[in-house]
């Protein structure tokens, strides 16, 4: 799997929206990183670049958001609460990956094993406060 990154600081969201989106092959996005990294301030202006009017919050307590843009839908997950694979299943997931909507999805950790869908994965590291690494990974599911 080949992999490419970028360096940004925080106050150039627009630059690392721009770079996921012009490399991202898949329409299901995972969003790796620690807490407080940033992942729901980058998806946010993901969102805004795809043209949503929709307020983009975080969903750690509703788990799932979903926001309109113009020509589909946007499901954005947050699965760090998700116990269980019955508790992924009531979400309605194993629908949604079937749609041919935009994903995106934090927290994806416990679940890796069950994304039997091509996706790609962005890995955000902290280098300082104002400077993040992404690296960019596309997974292509045989």
């Amino acid at each position: 799997m080949k992999s490419e990154k970028l360096n940004y600081d925080i106050n150039n969201l627009d630059l690392a929206a721009e770079f996921i989106l012009n490399n991202s092959v898949y329409d299901m996005i995972l969003f790796k990183a620690e807490l407080g990294v940033g992942k729901t301030t980058l998806i946010k202006e993901i969102c805004k670049k795809i043209g949503t009017i929709d307020n983009v919050v975080s969903p750690t307590f509703p788990i799932l958001n979903l926001y309109k843009s113009k020509n589909n839908l946007i499901y954005h997950m947050d699965l760090y609460r998700v116990e269980n694979l019955k508790d992924l299943n009531e979400l309605g997931f194993f629908d949604i990956i079937e749609q041919k909507n935009w994903i995106f999805i934090e927290w994806p950790n416990n679940f890796e094993k069950v994304f039997n869908k091509n996706h790609t994965l962005i890995e955000i590291k902290l280098e300082n406060d104002n400077s993040r690494t992404i690296t960019l990974t596309q997974n292509e599911i045989i």
